[in-house]
């Protein structure tokens, strides 16, 4: 079906990277709902209109770009390891020059949620950046893996989450998605 980019994120916990991003991209959004209840505020206490915003834009614009910057950081800090292959026989993941297949057999559960936000239009199509996937095997091993949204192949208009969407309808093992 669809090829995917693996990432390696350089923290113990990828799970804690994404939470910390998520949550700086929630303030990011905020952004203009602050401006305009500080501009309603400093009208409300007497503040002339041109000193109100001669205060206060530059001080949001600020923070603004502090927080994209951070956010952008961290997506240009994941580096490709490998690929993961999802087609409707297995799953093949290529790490280095090692290759690993998972046939749907010995897979008890796929579990995805969201990790990084997409700060651009273009990164993603379903507004994440990437995703954890979390592979079950039957012998009690689980795998997780930070992998993009937009596949390598299809001229990056497949996401990962449509892909997961197809296989649940296709596989007998629970395949679970949070977004």
């Amino acid at each position: 079906m669809s090829r995917f980019r693996i990432l390696r994120v350089d923290y113990y916990d990828p799970q804690i990277t994404g939470k910390k991003t998520r949550f700086l991209h929630t303030i990011y959004i905020l952004i203009p709902f602050f401006i305009m209840t500080a501009f309603n505020l400093g009208q409300l206490f007497g503040m002339g209109y041109l000193l109100t915003i001669i205060i206060l834009i530059p001080f949001l614009l600020l923070i603004w770009i502090f927080l994209i910057r951070k956010v952008r950081s961290e997506i240009k800090n994941l580096k490709t390891i490998g690929e993961i292959e999802i087609t409707k026989s297995g799953i093949r993941k290529r790490l280095g020059d090692a290759t690993y297949d998972y046939n749907y057999q010995i897979i008890k559960c796929l579990h995805l949620s969201k990790h990084i936000p997409a700060t651009r239009i273009m990164e993603s199509k379903t507004r994440y950046f990437s995703y954890i996937l979390k592979i079950i095997l039957w012998n009690k091993q689980e795998e997780l893996l930070v992998v993009s949204d937009r596949s390598l192949d299809h001229n990056h208009k497949i996401s990962l989450a449509e892909t997961m969407r197809t296989l649940k309808k296709i596989v007998p093992f629970e395949v679970t998605i949070e977004l």
